[in-house]
């Protein structure tokens, strides 16, 4: 016995003695165990006969078995690598789930008695605004000062762990508006766009009831949505709304923005930016089936009972395509509604940066193919 048959046989017995006890400790299932203990007895049998190895091989029409162990060796490694993302992930997601509990847990009873006391009086109380905020004390101000000189007092509003000053802002802007609804959910810690809607969103059909709003409005923190658009968002929900219960199965459960369709105004859109989202359009109407103009626009007015169909987990960008995926899966039925985006230097060095599209595109197919 060679020196180097003897090094891979103890090898091989030290990782099946692992595999044991990884077992024992219940951190590999049967069938892992199962596959690590065959494998690493191929290896003890193969390194005390080489000709043995060769046969092997030979029955799969490969000349030398040391190439079909290497073959092999790299379908387990693919396997096993999607096998630790998919707990990796769950982990992931798990984490984000506690601290969107807690933040909500200490946003209500925060706000517990504001939110009791408010009223639906006139038709924009009936509209709540949930805008995701990380670092944004440059623009969040202006864009709650907006939102409240346009007559809309509620407003959710999910710090995603900021570590600049745009927690005092919010929390200053809340001060000086006392007669609105202004509920500041905090991350400890950042966890991505994603997350932070997740938070939103579930507060919201957690409490909507009892902040007495119909409708949840998805908005950005960057300053690059018009809110004036909210009255063509109103003007045909009004509309919709006139047709009477007869046709309640056909009123629209969302009203999506899009920068696409007749009416739409767009200012300062990179070239790079128009094409990624000509793309975008394709590959979410061939993987979900949802044929929107924009679906990876953030301007969006979700009724109340749509919302609580939706279960957001992607902490990423990811959850865009989640929502597109769930409108399809729920025959949700939706309109586009034009609107005005405008791009300026801060919202793109804020926003979604183009090198990032091809890294959505990757956790896309990962969640739709692999993720279990």
């Amino acid at each position: 016995m060679s020196l180097l048959q003897f090094v891979v046989i103890v090898a091989a017995v030290v990782f099946i003695l692992f595999g044991i006890d990884l077992y024992k400790r219940k951190k590999m299932n049967a069938l892992h165990f199962i596959v690590f203990f065959l494998w690493w007895g191929l290896v003890i049998l193969f390194a005390l006969d080489q000709h043995l190895l060769n046969d092997f091989g030979g029955f799969f029409g490969i000349a030398r078995g040391a190439d079909l162990l290497v073959y092999i060796a790299l379908i387990f490694l693919f396997y096993f690598y999607f096998d630790l993302l998919n707990k990796h992930t769950k982990d992931r997601f798990q984490l984000t789930r506690l601290i969107s509990q807690d933040a909500i847990r200490k946003g209500y009873l925060t706000n517990q008695e504001q939110i009791k006391a408010s009223g639906s009086s006139d038709f924009k109380d009936q509209f709540v605004f949930a805008i995701r905020v990380y670092n944004e004390e440059a623009k969040i101000g202006e864009v709650i000062d907006e939102i409240i000189a346009n007559g809309f007092s509620k407003i959710v509003l999910a710090n995603d762990g900021s570590t600049d000053n745009t927690l005092q802002i919010m929390e200053k802007k809340k001060r000086q508006y006392p007669d609105a609804l202004i509920i500041i959910l905090s991350h400890t810690i950042n966890r991505g766009w994603g997350a932070a809607n997740q938070t939103g969103f579930n507060f919201v059909k957690k409490y909507g009831d009892e902040m007495k709003v119909r409708w949840l409005v998805t908005y950005d923190a960057d300053g690059q949505m018009d809110i004036k658009d909210m009255d063509l968002f109103i003007k045909h929900i009004k509309q919709d709304e006139k047709l009477g219960l007869d046709l309640e199965d056909k009123k629209p459960d969302i009203y999506l923005g899009s920068r696409f369709v007749h009416g739409a105004k767009v200012d300062n859109i990179p070239a790079l930016r128009k094409i990624i989202l000509s793309i975008a359009r394709v590959v979410t109407k061939f993987f979900y089936g949802t044929n929107t103009s924009d679906p990876h626009n953030g301007y969006r007015v979700i009724s109340l009972n749509a919302l609580r169909k939706f279960t957001l987990t992607a902490d990423g960008m990811h959850y865009a395509n989640e929502l597109n995926e769930q409108i399809r899966g729920n025959k949700m039925k939706y309109t586009e509604i034009p609107v005005h985006i405008r791009y300026t230097s801060y919202s793109l060095w804020k926003g979604q940066k183009n090198s990032n599209s091809l890294r959505l595109a990757m956790e896309m197919i990962y969640k739709k193919i692999f993720f279990r």
